[in-house]
């Protein structure tokens, strides 16, 4: 079994170290995995050391926030290198855009009516980038949220199932109405980016793209599909397996593991499809490509 998709503490919303991660993985018997952290490659290098102390493979790779047509995708980048200064100044500079979209954010949501501050985000992003978790436990703080009935849903309604995952969804993610974009992160140039430093870059969880907007992004250059995905079923994953073989493109199977503090429903490598084959047609293509 593998799973190619996993977060760990180099993410701001991930619960468990490197370390940790490797010790799950092996208890479950997994021959393969990669750390997908958010625009950041730094549990990349212990991960690489992980890979020979436990004997399990382990693939460099990064999820990268996109934005297409006003929508955020991500972009899983696979085999990027990691240790390229290039890569590294690249990513300091997204960080520097993303701390200006969560105060954009901020303001967003305080626009919506919802009460709070940026001390109110920082308190529960503790030193790390905001995330759907810093805002939604920012907002149930303040006791003037206490009587807003929108909060219903993630406190103990349809959508308290993963409160926090479902309030980025519900309110920050592209078309919803505290998005904030990120224009230097068009899909194109991400994708363009992964393959300047030797990535392979593949489109995470596409259960709710439009298939004209994949084909459109394979154009760009694209190289395969999260086919297999927590968030998938059986019927996306034959169409997405479709295209993928329509373009000869790469298929890869992840999780989005976060751990059960931020998408409890989401577990370790459970996921259909988890072959270890995937894993060498990916290092087939990477080759192919040449990059």
């Amino acid at each position: 079994m593998i799973d190619l998709h996993i977060h760990t503490t180099a993410s701001s919303d991930g619960q468990y170290t490197p370390r940790e991660i490797f010790a799950m993985a092996r208890s479950i018997g997994l021959t393969a995995i990669a750390f997908a952290d958010h625009n950041s490659v730094a549990g990349v290098e212990e991960g690489l050391n992980l890979s020979r102390e436990f004997g399990i493979d382990f693939i460099p790779c990064l999820e990268l926030n996109s934005l297409f047509k006003e929508y955020d995708l991500h972009i899983l980048g696979y085999f990027i290198e990691h240790d390229s200064q290039g890569l590294i100044s690249w990513l300091e500079e997204i960080h520097r855009e993303k701390e200006l979209q969560a105060k954009k954010r901020i303001e967003k949501l305080q626009s919506l009516g919802f009460v709070l501050t940026a001390e109110d985000v920082e308190t529960y992003s503790q030193g790390r980038m905001p995330t759907g978790v810093s805002y939604l436990k920012a907002i149930l703080s303040r006791k003037e949220n206490r009587n807003d009935s929108r909060l219903a849903a993630y406190t103990r309604g349809e959508r308290s199932d993963s409160p926090y995952v479902n309030f980025y969804l519900d309110y920050l993610r592209g078309g919803k109405p505290a998005f904030v974009p990120l224009d230097m992160m068009e899909t194109p140039r991400v994708i363009y980016k992964v393959k300047k430093f030797g990535g392979v870059p593949v489109l995470a969880h596409p259960s709710d793209t439009e298939e004209r907007d994949i084909r459109e992004m394979i154009s760009h250059g694209l190289c395969g599909l999260e086919v297999y995905s927590s968030y998938h079923t059986p019927e996306q994953e034959k169409r997405f397996l479709s295209i993928v073989q329509e373009y000869n493109l790469v298929a890869t199977a992840g999780s989005d593991f976060h751990g059960e503090a931020v998408k409890p429903d989401v577990k370790l490598a459970d996921i259909r499809g988890n072959r270890e084959e995937l894993v060498m047609r990916l290092k087939e293509f990477k080759k192919k490509l040449g990059t």
